[in-house]
């Protein structure tokens, strides 16, 4: 049996980060399914005046309530609240059981797979900037920038911890 973690050693608060990203996707996917009908019709993927932006027109017009487009936004909304929620559950699991015994891959399995979240997303943002559409830090859910805010500081404390 390993010695227990301290918590407030490099790799504790390491583990501590990895697993607050992953109970924030939890979070927000778990929410997010139940919550959709009373969200914001104005709200597409960014924020409202982002969206109207880039779209081209005020969300709720172009996809008013009963639409195909606002069943669809339905759907990928579920979708993705699903993806989240699996993704949240498998870096909580990951940084619990595997990160926090010590083990190197874990470390390296957390940081490539949020890198690659965080890619995919900046990614799926490219649009807004290629029409040179401002996004600022107010308009991103947080499911996007608190990963991008915490993976280095998580990588680099548990890099630390670990040597």
């Amino acid at each position: 049996m390993t010695e227990p973690i301290r918590w407030t050693s490099p790799l504790g608060v390491s583990v501590l980060l990895f697993m607050a990203i992953g109970a924030l996707w939890i979070v927000i996917g778990l929410l997010a399914v139940p919550l959709h009908k009373r969200a914001n019709p104005d709200y597409l993927f960014v924020s409202t005046p982002t969206d109207t932006a880039y779209f081209g027109g005020i969300p709720s017009e172009l996809a008013p309530p009963g639409s195909a487009l606002a069943k669809l936004r339905t759907l990928l909304l579920t979708v993705i609240s699903g993806l989240l929620v699996v993704a949240g559950v498998l870096v909580v699991s990951v940084a619990w059981f595997a990160l926090r015994e010590g083990h190197p891959w874990a470390l390296a399995t957390l940081a490539v797979g949020i890198a690659l979240a965080v890619g995919f997303w900046a990614l799926a943002l490219l649009p807004y900037f290629q029409a040179q559409i401002p996004v600022t830090l107010g308009d991103l859910p947080p499911f996007m920038w608190v990963p991008a805010a915490l993976l280095i500081p998580a990588t680099v404390l548990g890099w630390i911890g670990l040597h």
